[in-house]
């Protein structure tokens, strides 16, 4: 650990702004000004920053096991869509519960329930079974036991309106059903092709079988396949494929029947500490990622100070830059400006250790921007 005289500092401050700086901008965003003032609004910039007053920001106090799969960006399937209650009786003759995909209608007698087409034919007699749903775009479950906890039957649904009893040996995960495939793309600009990859699902087992990335492209510009060890997560899935696309990053699950979810994965790890009040979050978006390191990047040049008197009891933020890429970063602010920079991923490096010393008001701008901007991503999360 290095520390003193004003050359070694001014260093360490233009280290810390090129190492936080790993994101290609995509705006231009203002620097930070004096007490009471405002910058330009953005999703992702505080609408006023004020140097004099910070809090523990309230949604950090509701994530007591925070989730790196928190922000959903897209799924294959949508089963409160795939499965609506029925609010007005289609048939005479029977009395439907709900209507799956559009075409089907679970009715019930007596404790048992069957499934009807959308004539009103019944396609599964209501005399054994206790619950029919859809657990993918073409695939029903019956259950045959009060409890739910092996299915019955299998019936696929097809485009025609028909569903058809699915032998039960050929339903289920296989991880050797999903590969990863190269190809290669002509770029404009670009002398020679770019290698681009596609996720593909073996087509005798779903009707869509490339995972699309949710803007409606089914290339990547990296792909392969992650263990779930290296997500702290407590969802869990049958497999996981880590890509990148347009800088951006994405955790691609797949469930027991194919259906896959896209996640944008984290990019930060923030924990905090004011007065008694601790926390932690990450930082899911790519845009908010790219203008917290510009922000970073706008408190300047560190001052020449004396080392810090290492006061455990202030209140700190620790914000880990790049836990998504092979370049890790820590650096924790103290209340009074000083901040300790941490290299995670090259610690033999000379410099890979050293303290910093900013303004107070940049560790209050960290706060608040925590507090107004990465609360927004935690309120839209599904």
């Amino acid at each position: 650990m290095r520390s003193g005289g004003r050359v070694l500092l001014l260093a360490a401050a233009a280290a810390l702004c090129f190492t936080l700086a790993g994101c290609e901008k995509k705006k231009d965003s203002g620097e930070q000004e004096s007490s009471s003032s405002s910058v330009s609004e953005s999703s992702a910039n505080p609408s006023t920053v004020s140097v004099k007053k910070y809090t523990f920001p309230e949604f950090m106090s509701a994530q007591k096991e925070p989730d790196m799969l928190s922000r959903e960006v897209y799924k294959s399937f949508d089963k409160d869509n795939a499965e609506v209650p029925v609010k007005e009786q289609p048939f005479k003759d029977h009395e439907c519960k709900k209507c799956i995909g559009g075409m089907f209608y679970t009715y019930g007698e007596g404790e048992y329930v069957g499934l009807l087409d959308s004539h009103g034919n019944v396609v599964i007699k209501a005399d054994k079974i206790y619950d029919i749903t859809a657990v993918s775009g073409d695939l029903l479950v019956c259950y045959s036991d009060r409890e739910h906890k092996k299915p019955s039957d299998y019936y696929t649904m097809t485009s025609s309106g028909a569903a058809v009893k699915a032998d039960s040996s050929t339903v289920g995960f296989r991880a050797t059903a999903i590969s990863v495939n190269a190809h290669a793309e002509q770029v404009p600009g670009a002398p020679e092709p770019v290698q681009r990859f596609t996720l593909d699902i073996d087509p005798r087992v779903v009707r869509t079988p490339t995972v699309e990335y949710p803007a409606g492209n089914s290339l990547w510009d990296t792909l392969e396949k992650c263990e779930p060890q290296s997500i702290n997560t407590a969802k869990s899935y049958r497999a996981y494929y880590k890509a990148t696309r347009s800088g951006a990053s994405y955790y691609i699950c797949f469930d027991e029947y194919y259906n896959y979810y896209v996640y944008e994965a984290s990019y930060a790890r923030i924990r905090m500490k004011i007065g008694s009040d601790t926390g932690e979050c990450y930082v899911q978006s790519f845009d908010d990622y790219t203008e917290l390191s510009k922000m970073v990047k706008s408190f300047g040049k560190a001052g020449s100070t004396t080392m810090p008197d290492g006061n455990e009891g202030l209140d700190y933020v620790q914000i880990t830059f790049g836990i998504n890429s092979a370049d890790q970063y820590a650096m924790t602010m103290s209340s009074d400006g000083w901040c300790f920079v941490d290299n995670l991923t090259h610690v033999n490096q000379p410099d890979n250790k050293f303290f910093a010393c900013y303004d107070k008001d940049s560790f209050v701008s960290l706060v608040q921007w925590v507090d107004q901007v990465v609360s927004k991503e935690y309120a839209a999360k599904k």
